[in-house]
């Protein structure tokens, strides 16, 4: 009778947590107190962890301690309330014992997901991709072993692999939904006298970077031709409001399970859907695993291969796609003629100003993720300032607002031979593009590029030296720069990244040029050209669906329906 009054009060505390409802949740918990009180107590902390309240997640910890304290679950609870105060380097400490027992599924990857999550923080690539593994490996459900998977891929960019391991890489994550069934689109209406219809598939619907590569997507299409639904994973803010006045039909799937997600899109008859999150958080892809549209593509959001056999396509440009770039993916290149992005910045910026170069220290800096500044980039950066004696390097960037991540990145940075005196560092903050002013070159991490503070950078007037690699994602800032015709500091090899940084901040007239030039020379591109991007991708989406439409038919199938 116990057993079974518990099921039910277990089942009503879960429902009213998945749909927000905290008091009922508390109410219930309340009610398991006098049942399982060192579950209970469990429970409180994590709903204060959520909840982000690290005193009172600590004053429930304590109750969940003082009745089981060397449970699993309890170390665990600990370690994440460590994470809440940015104590990282405490809660891998803390996890490392435990990680090594054998631990109830649940609790192993929930202990291994947190570990890669302080990792990665941390810089620690190569530990991160190690614990998301065993945290996909511990996994039961396909949902969570899905999410540590695309942890592990993402992750796995940090770090220096071929493209025969990245594509192969790929290909495990898409062998997860081998038992998943997709749709088909034998009845799916593929007349030549109607708009398409093209949807947006995104969990960073909202003030994010990826909506300032992502908004002409949605919003530059010929309306005309194009009918735009976008389909947001994220809560809403002012900028989702503004998407949603923007497009044709606006829906958010972000409560529902990926096969509800993917059901709510085959309804609406999407021809092509886009996604753009990929191996980044947001769940899109197991939602393209079902095949809610006959045709599915990937890109802007993330910078390599899906994996998943139902992604078609993958946008590229001449600069990306160059070399056998397309060998480390299991989608097409779809390949645009200028730059694979749009970028629009999503608030005004300040004004691009700088001193005259000559006659003052030069200053390099980076604005990047730490986790992106391998200790091969600082040793390339060591040598850099030793041929600039000079110079000085700033480096802006969240791990410097903690102090145990900012210990252990300046630990990395003397270690490299980046004398500490010759170092400023700053931790994140809103008013972050104001910085630029205050750096004269900014360099580029390898094999991870820059994104959005590459964009940043060029728009506040500041070139960015960058090394283009073997793959797709690491040519993001050679496409950027070839794109607004700043070739020149494109570098290949990491002495030409060395060279092309040392000449640059001896040539202080070319500087100030680049620093007076760089905001209109990117205004001025196809970088950030709407009406002409909408243009380009509006004839790739015809000339994909024209070489679909005309291998459906030349099948020549019956009309038997999709799947139901």
């Amino acid at each position: 009778m116990k057993r079974d009054v518990l099921e039910v009060l277990r089942a009503r505390i879960f429902a009213a947590l998945a749909h927000g409802d905290e008091a009922q949740a508390q109410n219930g918990i309340a009610e398991l107190q006098a049942y399982e009180p060192a579950e209970a107590a469990g429970l409180r902390t994590a709903l204060h962890i959520e909840a982000g309240r690290a005193d009172e997640a600590f004053a429930a910890w304590q109750q969940r301690a003082a009745l089981a304290p060397d449970d699993p679950y309890t170390i665990f609870l600990r370690a994440r309330i460590h994470v809440m105060e940015n104590e990282r380097i405490c809660a891998l400490a803390l996890l490392a014992p435990l990680l090594e027992q054998r631990l109830p599924a649940a609790v192993a990857e929930k202990a291994y997901n947190l570990a890669g999550q302080c990792a990665r923080f941390l810089g620690r690539a190569a530990e991160a991709v190690h614990y998301y593994a065993q945290a996909r490996d511990a996994a039961e459900e396909l949902s969570l072993r899905a999410l540590n998977a695309s942890n592990v891929l993402f992750n796995r960019h940090y770090l220096p692999a071929s493209l025969a391991e990245d594509r192969r890489a790929a290909e495990e994550y898409g062998a997860l939904f081998a038992d998943v069934r997709p749709f088909t689109h034998e009845k799916h209406n593929r007349s030549g006298e109607r708009r398409l219809r093209i949807g947006y598939l995104s969990p960073d619907v909202r003030e994010h970077v990826v909506l300032s590569f992502s908004h002409a997507l949605m919003t530059a299409l010929d309306p005309a031709r194009f009918e735009v639904f976008v389909y947001a994973m994220n809560r809403a803010d002012s900028f989702t409001e503004k998407v949603r006045n923007a497009v044709d039909v606006f829906r958010n799937l972000s409560q529902l399970s990926a096969e509800e997600a993917a059901r709510s899109i085959y309804r609406d008859g999407i021809d092509i859907l886009v996604d753009l999150a990929g191996h980044t958080a947001g769940r899109t892809l197991p939602i393209l695993a079902y095949r809610p549209a006959p045709i599915q593509i990937s890109g802007i959001g993330y910078f390599a291969s899906t994996g998943l056999p139902t992604a078609d396509y993958f946008l590229a440009d001449p600069v990306l796609a160059a070399g056998n770039a397309a060998a480390g993916f299991t989608e097409k290149l779809l390949v645009l003629p200028h730059s694979h992005f749009c970028w629009q910045p999503l608030r005004p910026a300040p004004p691009a100003a700088h001193l005259p170069a000559a006659g003052r220290p030069i200053v390099f800096g980076s604005l990047n993720n730490f986790t992106k500044i391998n200790d091969r980039v600082l040793q390339v950066w060591a040598e850099i300032l030793r041929r600039v004696p000079t110079a000085r390097l700033l480096l802006k960037t969240e791990i410097f607002s903690v102090s145990d991540g900012a210990a252990e990145a300046r630990r990395r940075i003397a270690a490299a031979g980046i004398p500490p005196e010759r170092v400023e560092t700053e931790g994140a903050s809103a008013d972050y593009l104001a910085a630029y002013g205050r750096i004269d070159i900014a360099l580029d991490t390898f094999p991870y590029p820059g994104g959005g503070t590459t964009c940043d950078a060029l728009y506040m007037g500041v070139p960015v030296v960058t090394r283009a690699g073997e793959t797709l994602g690491s040519r993001f800032g050679a496409s950027l720069l070839r794109n607004i015709g700043a070739d020149a500091l494109i570098a290949y090899t990491e002495e030409e990244y060395i060279e092309r940084a040392v000449f640059l901040a001896q040539d202080s007239g070319t500087l100030d040029a680049l620093h007076a030039g760089l905001r209109n020379m990117t205004a001025a591109s196809p970088v950030m050209d709407a009406p002409a991007y909408g243009t380009v991708v509006g004839a790739a989406y015809e000339a994909v669906w024209a070489e679909y439409t005309a291998r459906e038919c030349g099948r020549g199938k019956g009309a038997r329906g999709g799947r139901r």
